[in-house]
C-alpha cells in the first residue's frame, strides 16, 4: 500500500459463491446475506461496515475488529463507507478499492463518489490478491480438512450410485456426508448419459441407466470456509472406446499440468502445456483448466493462456482439464486440488482419479 500511494483500502464482499472471501479474510468472520465493506487504513484501526443488527451483534461478539458499523440498506453503508474514510483524513486522497473494477456495484461507487467528491478511487484487487495467493500452512491444512472431506463423499457415491437411482437420491446421501461434516457451501455438479459435452452442471431428476458415463465435480469450503475440488469420471457398466480415449487424454494433461506445478513457473506456460497435450491427442479443450482455492472458489490466479502470473510455493491450484472430441459432441472432465512446492506438487486428495466402473 505505501509502495502504490495508498492510504487505505476499501475491501468489498458480498454472500455470493466466488466473491465472499476479501472482507472475511481480513476480519475472520463469515456472513450468511447482504454485503460487507471494510476500511484498512495503512496506519490505525480497521472499520468493518455491515447491513444488519444481527450482522452487527455477530460481527463485535466474533470479529477481532473492534470498529464495526451498521449500514442498513446500500445508502446507509456507503454514508457510513464515506464517514470512515473522512475521518482518516481520505476526502481528498488516494483510496484502494478491491474489487473495484471487477465486483463493487456501479451504484455503490456512484454514491461513494458523490459522497467524497475529491476523492480518487482506483482498483487495488491485485494487492490483496497478491496476499491471498500464496497459502500460510494453517491455510493449507484447512484445504486439506476439506479435501478429506471430499473425498468422503466421493467415498459415499460410490456405495450408492446403482442403474435404477435417481440422481436426486443420490446426492442426498452424498450430501447427507458433507452436512454431517459441518461443511459451510456446497457446489456439487455432474453431467450424465451414453454421451455428452461435460459442461457440468446441477444434479437433476435423472435415472440412471447401464451404460451411463457420469462426471462427478465437488466443489465444497469445509468447516473452516476453506474450498477444495475433487471431479471424478465413472461408468455404469464398460465405458465405450471414445470415453477411454478422452480419459487417457484428460489424464495426460492432468499430469502434464501437475510437472509444471513448480515454484517460478509462469501460468500461461502451464496452460499451453495442457492444451497442447489435449491437441496432440487428437482432442480440443472446452471449460479453463484451473484455478486457485482458498476463501472463494476459483479465486486467483486463474489458470489462462495469456497469464504472465508466476507460480510461487504454497499456492493452492486446482487443475481440471475439459476434453472434448473435434466435433464437440462428446467430453470429458476431471481434476484434482494441489499444493505448490518446490519438490514437486502435492495432490490434497486421496481418491485416485480413475475411471471407475460400477
Amino acid at each position: 500500500m505505501d509502495e502504490e500511494g495508498l492510504r487505505a483500502l476499501v475491501i468489498f464482499s458480498q454472500v455470493q459463491i466466488g466473491l465472499g472471501g476479501a472482507v472475511r479474510y481480513l476480519s475472520d468472520l463469515r456472513f450468511p446475506t447482504r454485503k460487507q465493506y471494510l476500511v484498512l487504513p495503512l496506519s490505525g484501526d480497521p472499520v468493518l461496515i455491515v447491513s444488519t443488527p444481527g450482522q452487527l451483534l455477530r460481527a463485535k461478539s466474533h470479529s477481532w475488529i473492534r470498529d464495526v458499523r451498521m449500514g442498513g440498506e446500500t445508502e446507509g453503508i456507503i454514508q457510513e463507507l464515506a464517514r470512515a474514510l473522512r475521518m482518516l483524513g481520505l476526502k481528498n486522497r488516494t483510496t484502494g478499492i478491491v474489487g473495484l473494477n471487477n465486483t463493487m456495484p456501479h451504484y455503490d461507487y456512484q454514491l461513494l463518489a458523490g459522497e467524497l467528491p475529491k476523492a480518487h478511487f482506483r482498483d487495488a484487487t491485485e494487492l490483496l490478491d497478491g496476499v491471498r495467493m500464496v497459502k500460510s500452512k494453517e491455510e493449507i491444512e484447512m484445504i486439506q480438512q476439506a479435501t478429506e472431506i471430499a473425498d468422503q463423499c466421493y467415498a459415499r457415491l460410490l456405495e450408492v450410485l446403482k442403474v435404477g437411482k435417481n440422481e436426486l437420491e443420490v446426492m442426498a446421501e452424498v450430501d447427507k456426508v458433507l452436512i454431517r461434516q459441518g461443511v459451510e457451501d456446497i457446489l456439487v455438479l455432474t453431467d450424465k448419459g451414453r454421451s455428452f459435452l461435460a459442461f457440468i452442471g446441477h444434479p437433476g431428476p435423472y435415472i440412471f441407466k447401464k451404460g451411463d458415463h457420469y462426471i462427478f465435480s465437488v466443489e465444497i469450503s469445509g468447516p473452516s470456509g476453506y474450498w477444495t475440488q475433487i471431479a471424478r469420471t465413472l461408468c455404469l457398466g464398460k465405458p465405450s472406446l471414445q470415453y477411454q480415449r478422452m480419459f487417457k487424454a484428460a489424464m495426460d494433461a492432468l499430469n502434464v499440468g501437475v510437472a509444471n506445478l513448480i515454484p517460478g513457473k509462469v501460468i500461461g506456460d502451464l496452460v499451453k502445456a495442457v492444451v497442447g497435450k489435449i491437441n496432440e491427442e487428437g482432442f480440443k479443450t472446452g471449460y479453463w483448466c484451473g484455478h486457485g482455492m482458498g476463501l472463494d472458489v476459483g479465486e486467483s490466479p486463474g489458470l489462462f493462456r495469456d497469464s504472465t502470473v508466476k507460480l510461487k510455493e504454497n499456492m493452492v491450484i486446482t487443475i481440471h482439464p475439459h476434453v472434448m472430441t473435434p466435433d464437440g459432441k462428446a467430453g470429458i472432465f476431471l481434476g484434482d486440488t494441489f499444493v505448490v512446492q518446490k519438490g514437486g506438487a502435492r495432490n490434497l486428495s486421496k481418491s485416485i482419479c480413475n475411471l471407475e466402473c460400477l
